[in-house]
């Protein structure tokens, strides 16, 4: 498989996956509550992510075919994106973000690292080894620098764990939303 860096023309291709692949993932689902409205705000807020993630230096990583993608950023870059980016979600969407960011931020590590933010692969496609080949891919780039994730599912922790994460403290979660896992990789 062909890993390689997004072009800007490939943005919207890479909203699409994501928003698929995050649809019914728990912290989505409580973030945007609502399978016809999640339809409308995840596309809003995976843009701002993504134009967020390469304005501060990140990377985006693709499959070749953009089956797949996964959104990296330095450490300190992390943060809900501006309000501008995030123009047609709802109020009550941006205050759950917001609480989610924070929270995030809260058991987030110190120090400097690449967070993989979000790794999205088509729903046709999952469960192939393909977002395992992008990540790697982006741990191969950072050799001899720490990266950092939060898992949204028991199942994706088990994932990472086995491509050399571990836990970086308990599961937390914003009073009311889902479990997240905090996972931690030296080099």
């Amino acid at each position: 498989m062909n890993v390689r860096a997004v072009e800007p023309s490939e943005v919207d291709t890479v909203v699409d996956v994501l928003s698929e692949a995050f649809h019914d993932d728990p912290v989505s689902v409580w973030v945007f509550p609502g399978d016809g409205r999640r339809a409308v705000a995840l596309p809003i807020f995976y843009r701002a992510v993504v134009r967020g993630a390469l304005a501060m230096g990140g990377h985006v990583d693709v499959a070749g075919d953009l089956s797949a993608a996964v959104v990296w950023t330095p450490s300190g870059a992390e943060g809900e994106p501006d309000g501008d980016a995030l123009a047609g979600l709802a109020d009550d969407e941006l205050g759950r973000l917001g609480a989610l960011v924070d929270v995030m931020v809260k058991c987030g590590p110190g120090g400097e690292y690449h967070h993989a933010q979000f790794i999205g692969v088509r729903k046709s496609l999952q469960r192939q080894g393909i977002g395992a080949r992008l990540l790697r891919h982006g741990l191969d780039r950072y050799g001899t620098e720490p990266a950092y994730l939060e898992a949204s599912t028991a199942e994706s922790a088990k994932l990472y764990r086995r491509l050399g994460f571990r836990d970086h403290g308990p599961a937390f979660a914003v009073e009311g939303g889902p479990p997240m896992w905090p996972l931690w990789r030296d080099p």
